[in-house]
């Protein structure tokens, strides 16, 4: 029986990347979220209906989570790995952050991977195999200024990556994290815009001053890149590598 793979943020730069090559791969694919209804139109060009299951809502609530969860398992029987990929970013000074924003983000960013794994780590347990990779970021390691909830929120979601590969530790079950750099995301995308109008420079320069100021490489990473890491996490190689926070961020964090 073919593997199944649950991407929640399934519609953004870094999600839409690790569907394709999964599907690429034979693996039937589920993306949740809420999206557009452009975007849901070239998944559905891209992906059969039979191997690939497009559910447009909203993540927060464990009414919304146990949705999602009921959806997969009645279209695929069982739900492999969990990739928790959604997220939001905002950008503030502490004294100036929004509290209203600062709770949307925990329940975004933090409170649905929680959700989730909750629901489908029985659904693991059962089928006696499984794989949960959670989409931190660098500041999931490291903090910086003005991304005070962004930063909260994936260090939150490092140590929950912990507890999990720690509570399945003696099953064929593994939990990690990755923590990307800077990927063109439409929430990086914002950020370029942001820093061009305020030193009102060029696009391209603006996002070249971004990768100077924290990527050494000054390279964005690909999302291709972190398909492919993911990949590797479900691979019978990486059977032992759990519990871990893999960096992929251009020697940022090595500063």
């Amino acid at each position: 029986m073919k593997k199944t793979i649950l991407v929640t943020g399934g519609s953004g730069v870094i999600g839409s990347s690790i569907l394709e090559l999964f599907y690429k791969r034979g693996f039937n694919v589920i993306a949740a979220g809420i999206a557009n209804k452009t975007i849901i139109g070239q998944q559905q060009k891209k992906f059969k209906s039979k191997r690939c299951l497009l559910i447009n809502t909203d993540l927060t609530g464990s009414k919304n989570v146990k949705k999602v969860v009921s959806k997969s398992i009645k279209k695929f029987k069982k739900i492999d790995i969990l990739v928790n990929c959604a997220g939001i970013q905002f950008v503030m000074p502490i004294e100036q952050y929004p509290e209203k924003i600062w709770r949307k983000m925990m329940e975004i960013n933090l409170t649905t991977p929680f959700l989730f794994t909750k629901e489908i780590l029985p659904i693991m347990r059962k089928n006696k195999w499984g794989r949960i990779i959670n989409i931190a970021s660098t500041h999931g390691l490291i903090g910086s200024i003005n991304k005070s909830a962004y930063t909260a929120s994936k260090h939150g979601l490092v140590g929950l990556t912990k507890v999990t590969a720690l509570e399945t530790a003696a099953e064929p079950i593994t939990c990690n994290s990755l923590c990307p750099g800077f990927v063109l995301t439409e929430l990086i995308q914002d950020q370029i815009v942001t820093v061009a109008k305020k030193k009102n420079i060029p696009i391209q320069e603006a996002g070249i001053e971004m990768l100077r100021e924290k990527q050494p490489s000054l390279k964005f990473v690909k999302k291709e890149d972190v398909a492919a890491m993911i990949y590797f996490l479900c691979s019978k190689e990486a059977d032992q590598i759990t519990g871990s926070n893999i960096s992929l961020d251009g020697a940022w964090t090595a500063q």
